[in-house]
């Protein structure tokens, strides 16, 4: 997980927050997502580091500025993305877990589709009480499915927690990892989805994002050619290390197949920045009306019977 500032707060997880806050008043509508708890939770963000993005909020053009190429569409593709696979899917697994869930909102928003599902967000102890102190001072209740499960990821196993949330026969999860992999390890990302695979039924889902493991090597002089294929993701590097939460866990882009079906998931679906740019950023007339960060990429997998 991130190192985090002195408050124990990630910041990462409060410019997400922005980020969506920002989308949900974008008036172009390409742009447009419907976080309103984000627009909530912003107001409440007073740290040094969110009072100098609070510029994104005014909808001027200071976001380009401050936050790596890309990375704002990225964000807005991301929820998007994980919206939609929420309102089709999400209500049909009992138990979901949101691992490093930060400011997510998902439980709140879609509680109609997920009112028969039981919750479960599981983060760091800090950014979990942060959370749980900032819905308070806004008057947001949390839905009663909606369990809080403090987790160091350095520190602790999620077996541990999950040990004690048994699964009876048929149950089936649905586990969102947003925004996690890239702060762990490698061995703690293998045995994140060995767990998550042991506990699993057959039919059990899983959606993610993997920075690519390219884009933590260490920054070389670029051909023309390779800054079109690396539209801001030598900067998103920098940028997390210079706020104190590296990433340190990148995968081929041929690997992510293998690293799935080692752990007995199939892949559903995969996003890169281009296939997001199609499916969320294109016109009618095939213009691409926003390019994304192509640091990172989005999946969706399914475990299968072993």
């Amino acid at each position: 997980m991130p190192k985090r500032a002195k408050s124990g707060v990630s910041a990462t997880a409060e410019l997400t927050c922005l980020l969506r806050a920002k989308s949900y008043g974008d008036k172009r509508p390409y742009f447009k997502s419907d976080d309103y708890v984000a627009v909530i939770l912003s107001q409440t963000l007073h740290s040094f580091f969110s009072m100098m993005q609070k510029t994104f909020l005014l909808g001027d053009d200071s976001l380009h500025i401050a936050t790596p190429a890309g990375i704002y569409p990225y964000i807005v593709a991301r929820t998007l993305y994980i919206d939609d696979l929420f309102k089709k899917t999400a209500g049909r697994f009992s138990k979901i877990f949101i691992l490093g869930a930060g400011f997510d909102s998902r439980a709140i928003r879609f509680y109609q589709a997920l009112q028969h599902s039981r919750i479960y967000e599981i983060d760091h102890p800090t950014m979990q009480q942060c959370k749980i102190e900032k819905l308070s001072e806004c008057d947001i209740t949390p839905p009663t499915n909606l369990t809080f499960l403090p987790l160091d990821f350095n520190q602790q196993s999620l077996a541990d927690i999950l040990a004690n949330i048994p699964l009876q026969a048929g149950e089936k999860c649905l586990f969102l990892l947003e925004g996690l992999s890239m702060y762990l390890a490698p061995e703690q990302v293998k045995a994140l989805f060995s767990t998550i695979s042991n506990y699993s039924s057959d039919g059990s889902q899983i959606i993610c994002d993997f920075v690519y493991a390219d884009v933590l090597t260490e920054p070389s002089v670029l051909t023309g050619a390779e800054r079109e294929t690396d539209y801001g993701a030598k900067e998103s590097v920098e940028r997390v290390r210079s706020i104190g939460e590296e990433w340190t866990f990148g995968i081929a882009a041929s690997g992510i197949d293998t690293l799935l079906e080692q752990f007995g998931f199939t892949l559903l679906d995969k996003a890169a920045a281009h296939e997001l740019e199609k499916r969320f950023f294109t016109d009618k007339q095939g213009k691409c009306l926003a390019k994304i960060n192509t640091s990172s990429c989005l999946v969706y997998a399914q475990r299968e019977k072993s």
